[in-house]
């Protein structure tokens, strides 16, 4: 019976200090607002399913984009990069834009997503009728 009361203990310690312990680190992640992009100033670099790269929509080789982003990071005013990439396309792809990007200086990037909608529930009794 010892180990019954030992076992209920420990059972009794999980359940009462699970909902404590938090997974992650806690980050406190400080408010802004963001500023506003002057689209002069802007360059799109995507990246199909395919893992073909584009520049402002124009396909480039990697060796052609490594050109294209040096001349870039020259650029003054900085240019910013928005980055947008299938989401079909696996990390390794999008990561391989990142370095390119990172070998020749350009840190203003900005990853481009779409604004979740939330669904809408398919209405009940609609009055339709299939005949």
């Amino acid at each position: 019976m010892p180990l019954v009361d030992l076992l209920l203990q420990l059972f009794i310690a999980v359940i009462i200090f699970f909902p404590v312990v938090e997974y992650g680190m806690n980050v406190n992640i400080p408010k802004g607002t963001t500023d506003k992009i002057n689209h002069e100033q802007t360059r799109t670099l995507s990246v199909d399913k395919n893992g073909r790269v584009y520049l402002n929509d124009v396909a480039k080789t990697p060796q052609q984009l490594r050109a294209d982003l040096a001349a870039l990071a020259k650029m003054n005013p900085p240019v910013t990069i928005l980055i947008k990439a299938d989401e079909a396309n696996n990390y390794g792809s999008v990561m391989k834009v990142l370095t390119e990007l990172h070998a020749v200086k350009l840190t203003r990037l900005a990853l481009m997503t779409q604004e979740e909608t939330p669904s809408r529930p398919v209405p009940t009794g609609s009055g339709l009728s299939r005949r």
